[in-house]
């Protein structure tokens, strides 16, 4: 699927670029950022931002984007394929961060409603999932806002928690985003 820019009122989602890995590695290094995902390690390793771009630019890690405010890269917000392949559920899923600065303005709802207006038309199962940690508010929050209901809980493990913690498990269909979205 082609990556295109997505502009929004105060941000554009691009494409990535071997040129953001400073920003990346900068931004994951915080603690309150990479404890609140799943796949980040903490400390961020350097060179860790390079590996997972050149991962990015095969096709390896889903579909991402930079997310960025007047020209600096502030987030990433990303889609990939299902992980439940094995039972049969074949819905992909939604996963973002933000840089500490930008937390609580708004900008990560912005970022979010973009990327689904551009990819729910093409997404067949015409749905899309989203799993967060029951500590992370803000980002329960902004699901929540655009539509994503609670289908479940279990726990889900952080590489830089280190443990496994409790996750709250959503999923927004095409039909809840377009009557969030009025």
């Amino acid at each position: 699927m082609r990556r295109p820019s997505l502009h929004s009122e105060r941000l554009l989602l691009r494409p990535l670029d071997k040129s953001d890995a400073p920003s990346i590695e900068a931004i994951c290094s915080q603690r309150a950022v990479s404890e609140n995902l799943a796949n980040v390690p903490y400390p961020y390793p350097d060179g860790g931002a390079e590996d997972w771009l050149d991962r990015e630019a095969k096709g390896l890690a889903g579909i991402n984007m930079a997310i960025t405010h007047e020209g600096d890269l502030i987030g990433l917000i990303g889609i990939k394929a299902s992980s439940e392949r094995t039972i049969g559920d074949f819905v992909p899923s939604i996963g973002y961060w933000l840089d500490l600065p930008f937390w609580g303005k708004g900008y990560m709802q912005e970022a979010v409603s973009r990327l689904l207006d551009w990819y729910m038309p093409h997404e067949p199962t015409e749905r899309i999932r989203a799993s967060v940690f029951e500590d992370n508010s803000r980002s329960l929050n902004v699901l929540q806002k655009l539509g994503f209901c609670e289908i479940g809980r279990d726990e889900g493990y952080s590489i830089a928690r280190g443990t496994q913690s409790p996750q709250i498990n959503l999923e927004l269909t095409a039909n809840r985003y377009k009557e969030a979205m009025q």
